[in-house]
């Protein structure tokens, strides 16, 4: 069986809820026991430019060339989770990557609830995870079937973002009071 090419986004800092910057490989060898697959960690940490003086282009662009050699991008969306992952999201579309979030149940992006506004939503699914990434799963069991049947998924292209932009104009415009005042202004 050929080892499965993955990028794990997630939270680097030690303050995550993993207690550690440098979770990925134990995170994996779960996921590997679960499954029975092997995988090769392409490890957004390990690469020299995150240590000793920092320099954040290098960093991006080692992270964007990272992810376009992978098979899939798994990104973990903890309650703590920064920014980057999100970004890592968009940038595995542009390159085509399945994109699988593990996304904890009852999370603040899956099944919580969260007040918008003087609304209060209740089994929450976060719009931007749920309309990018190409599969969400609530807990690493379910991740591992979803790597076990990666073959199967098709992988979203960049064009989701004007794909969405465009339906959003032609299915719901014409209801949404406040977006078409704007677009009066």
């Amino acid at each position: 069986m050929k080892p499965i090419k993955i990028y794990v986004a997630g939270k680097v800092s030690n303050n995550s809820v993993f207690g550690t910057h440098d979770w990925r490989d134990k995170f994996l060898d779960s996921i590997a026991a679960l499954s029975g697959l092997k995988f090769i960690n392409y490890d957004p940490v390990k690469k020299k430019d995150i240590t000793g003086k920092h320099d954040p282009h290098r960093v991006f662009s080692g992270d964007l060339f990272l992810i376009s050699k992978v098979d899939v991008v798994v990104v973990y969306f903890s309650d703590d989770v920064s920014v980057g992952a999100s970004q890592e999201v968009l940038v595995a579309k542009y390159f085509n990557k399945p994109v699988i979030g593990l996304a904890p149940k009852g999370g603040k992006f899956n099944g919580g609830t969260k007040k918008v506004g003087e609304h209060t939503i209740k089994d929450y699914h976060h719009p931007f995870v749920f309309g990018t990434c190409d599969m969400v799963v609530g807990d690493i069991e379910e991740l591992a079937e979803a790597l076990k049947n990666l073959h199967k998924i098709k992988p979203k292209t960049i064009h989701l973002i004007k794909e969405a932009a465009d339906k959003f104009e032609k299915k719901h415009l014409k209801a949404d009071e406040y977006v078409s005042k704007l677009l009066r202004l």
